[in-house]
């Protein structure tokens, strides 16, 4: 299903784009690897344009995975340094993305998990709570977590969830800790993600 993701448009307004029957949106601080995880999901290296600069997505990217079904990649946040008016419109484009426009959705706030959650990141969920927005997070660039030779990626992914769980005040269900760079993890966010666009 998702191996056969195409681009589909990209645009500053939400509010421009048709009806849809489901949405993933993918959200997080800038340079934080919400384009490698879409990549990494959909089994392609280049359908999200990846950069090492932060800020470059600049629009709200969106990607078809069946007729009315759609990934979308929102501008990163808390890039510094971005002028106040291009924050402000970003701010705007997301907002239109998540609340303002009537689709049944789920948004996936992308974490890093060498890091951890900021203080952004925080906002972030306090914001989606207030709007009851239907949410879960996904912890990336986990295979940069320091671990000693005999302790497996599992047991070093699986302290990272239950630590951003505690942090988050969320269940550690809706937590998927993974690294897209090396594709460890990323089966079990597919599932889930293959789960929630065949739900309607």
């Amino acid at each position: 299903m998702l191996n056969k993701t195409s681009f589909f448009r990209a645009v500053t307004d939400a509010m421009t784009l048709p009806k849809s029957s489901f949405e993933v949106i993918f959200a997080g601080r800038s340079n934080v690897g919400k384009s490698a995880v879409i990549n990494s999901l959909c089994g392609q290296k280049n359908l999200a344009r990846t950069s090492k600069t932060p800020g470059r997505t600049r629009s709200v990217n969106v990607y078809s995975v069946e007729m009315g079904k759609w990934l979308i990649d929102l501008p990163g946040y808390g890039f510094a340094r971005v002028n106040p008016m291009e924050k402000a419109l970003w701010q705007e484009m997301a907002h239109k993305c998540i609340v303002i426009r009537q689709t049944k959705k789920t948004v996936f706030v992308v974490i890093d998990g060498f890091i951890g959650p900021t203080e952004l990141d925080f906002d972030m969920f306090d914001y989606l709570k207030s709007y009851g927005i239907d949410f879960k997070a996904i912890l990336n660039k986990c295979d940069k977590i320091p671990k000693s030779a005999n302790v497996k990626d599992e047991e070093v992914y699986g302290e990272a969830q239950k630590k951003a769980a505690f942090d988050l005040k969320i269940d550690a269900e809706k937590i998927f800790a993974l690294s897209a760079r090396k594709q460890i993890g990323i089966e079990n966010l597919r599932k889930t993600v293959e789960k929630l666009l065949h739900s309607v």
